[in-house]
């Protein structure tokens, strides 16, 4: 009974052992996988204003799975919109029909890529030529327009006598066709026809047979001394002129253009030489071309009482007279004294005593320094126009 025990004792025993053996049938543990981390090959993409294609490549773990976005409608997604495991996305950038630069955002993989599309370049008109000038008659003409082929544009006039016939807008180039009316005015006008901010200047004429002139006085006879003088020219309004003066010594001061009726004033200068005359060109657009006021300006006359004088070599004392004379005789003065002159001499021995300028007839006082030369020397004196010989002897 005790053996019977003891080998069922054992039997159990195996027994509990093969159970507790047959329920330990757990494996190792799978390890856990490490998380998704994305890279994109590129942070921005920039592209012109025609827009187009481009791409961005996804670098992360086969288990990996991703997707991209477009923030905005001119982004599609082409291909590769998502994906497990690396891989790339291809985009299509639609072209920007504005001037300005856009922008907008691709998320790829949660990851931020910045699209850049510039602006289209800004329209600019040219025109061929730049302008026309009309006589006064009525006509018509035409001018190019040059512009890019997708560049639109029109045309408009500034003024009411400038008519746009045909051609008043388009795109690229182009020809714009117009009319001009008569200009029955007395004064020439001008307008433009505009295109793309360019504008084609038109210049008409005026009718010149409505313009009739006439000036008052046309002679002027002035003494020596300067002075301003005027004249008065009559036209009708809007008919233009213009004054210059015919000679260096005389200026036109007001007046040298106008329209209408206006004055002429003009200066002439000191005259002390002989009389001179000269003129004050005043023109207008008519046939009969304009007029000229004619300055016939009275001068002097000069002699003196001898032509050479001698002088001992030590030096001394001389003098001469001078007598001069107006023309005409009536701006002489009372006294007959109005001419105004000055003694110089061309060599410094010779010194002039008597105190200058002086005025009508008068003596001509000067010294003569010792010439310490034995050789002899000449010297002159001059008057405006008359010369004194002075001579000294060696020491």
């Amino acid at each position: 009974m005790t053996f019977f025990m003891s080998a069922r004792s054992v039997w159990l025993s195996f027994l509990l052992l093969a159970v507790l053996a047959g329920c330990d049938s757990s494996s190792p543990t799978e390890p856990t996988p490490p998380p998704c981390t994305f890279t994109v090959s590129a942070a921005s993409l920039s592209f012109g204003p025609s827009g187009g294609s481009g791409s961005v490549t996804v670098t992360t773990a086969s288990q990996c799975t991703w997707a991209a976005v477009s923030s905005t409608a001119w982004i599609t997604i082409a291909g590769g919109g998502s994906g497990t495991g690396s891989g790339t996305v291809t985009i299509s950038v639609a072209a920007n029909p504005t001037h300005e630069e856009r922008t907008a955002t691709l998320t790829v993989a949660g990851q931020p890529v910045m699209v850049r599309e510039e602006g289209r370049a800004a329209c600019t008109v040219d025109i061929a030529p730049s302008g026309a000038v009309f006589d006064e008659s009525a006509d018509t003409d035409s001018f190019r327009v040059i512009a890019a082929a997708d560049c639109p544009w029109s045309a408009a006039s500034n003024a009411a006598w400038i008519r746009v016939t045909s051609g008043g807008q388009g795109t690229g180039d182009g020809t714009v066709f117009y009319a001009v009316e008569r200009n029955a005015g007395t004064a020439s006008r001008t307008g433009a026809i505009v295109v793309g901010g360019r504008e084609f200047e038109v210049v008409q004429t005026r009718d010149t047979g409505a313009c009739e002139y006439s000036v008052s006085p046309l002679e002027f006879t002035p003494c020596m001394s300067a002075v301003s003088l005027s004249a008065t020219i009559a036209t009708q309004p809007g008919c233009p002129w213009t004054a210059r003066p015919g000679a260096s010594w005389m200026a036109v001061t007001d007046g040298d253009s106008g329209t209408g009726s206006g004055i002429i004033t003009f200066r002439i200068s000191d005259n002390w030489e002989a009389p001179r005359q000269g003129a004050i060109e005043v023109r207008w657009p008519t046939p009969t071309a304009g007029q000229n006021l004619r300055v016939q300006q009275a001068g002097c006359h000069y002699a003196v009482s001898t032509g050479s004088i001698s002088i001992g070599g030590s030096g001394g004392t001389g003098t001469f007279s001078v007598i001069q004379q107006s023309e005409p005789i009536t701006c002489g003065g009372p006294l007959q004294n109005a001419c105004l002159w000055t003694a110089q001499s061309d060599v410094p021995w010779i010194t002039i005593s008597t105190s200058m300028p002086q005025v009508g007839d008068n003596p001509v006082s000067f010294t003569v320094a010792a010439n310490g030369s034995t050789s002899p020397r000449t010297g002159t004196i001059t008057v405006r126009d008359k010369v004194v010989r002075v001579t000294q002897a060696g020491s």
